[in-house]
């Protein structure tokens, strides 16, 4: 890995979405290798295929708020906005769930309830398997499990120290 090119598509990534990177910049200046492990794993929150835009998007904000992360909130809803998904219903999954349609509310609750691990509600995801398909609960899964890499470690790296607000100008 050329670790100044790697550096400065950080760099550019972090500057078309206002976004700070620099717990990324310095994970990769204090460790390559460990960096390469982190990169591995990145694509984790972008894996769908089977699944819709939508229901993709509606579990990683619904994941970023769940765990606090008001930049990477943020940045996933830009991200959303740019993915042609309803800003009015990347707000609702952020504000006001319950205005979300049924299959997207139960992405939401679903997608909660994986991440404080509040028990498994076998009717909700045979709602979700029934409607998407099998394949798609699978990335659900691991949509939701590769978000929390972000904030899990900005925290492992003592970089969280501030929070921020989600912002509906996106």
């Amino acid at each position: 890995m050329n670790v100044e090119e790697t550096k400065a598509q950080l760099q550019a990534f972090g500057e078309k979405y206002g976004h700070d990177i620099g717990y990324m910049v310095q994970l990769l200046e204090d460790s390559p290798r460990a960096f390469e492990a982190f990169a591995a794993a990145q694509t984790m929150g972008r894996v769908y295929e089977k699944l819709p835009t939508e229901a993709a998007y509606v579990a990683r904000v619904t994941a970023m708020k769940t765990d606090d992360c008001g930049p990477c909130l943020n940045l996933g809803l830009k991200m959303g906005a740019e993915a042609g998904v309803d800003r009015v219903l990347l707000a609702n999954a952020v504000k006001a769930p319950e205005k979300l349609p049924a299959i997207l509310k139960d992405v939401h609750d679903h997608t909660v309830a994986s991440l404080l691990n509040q028990g498994d509600d076998a009717d909700r995801m045979e709602r979700i398997r029934d409607e998407y398909g099998i394949e798609a609960f699978a990335e659900l899964a691991v949509i939701i499990t590769g978000c929390r890499i972000y904030p899990t470690l900005k925290r492992a790296m003592g970089m969280a120290a501030y929070c921020e607000v989600a912002n509906f100008d996106f």
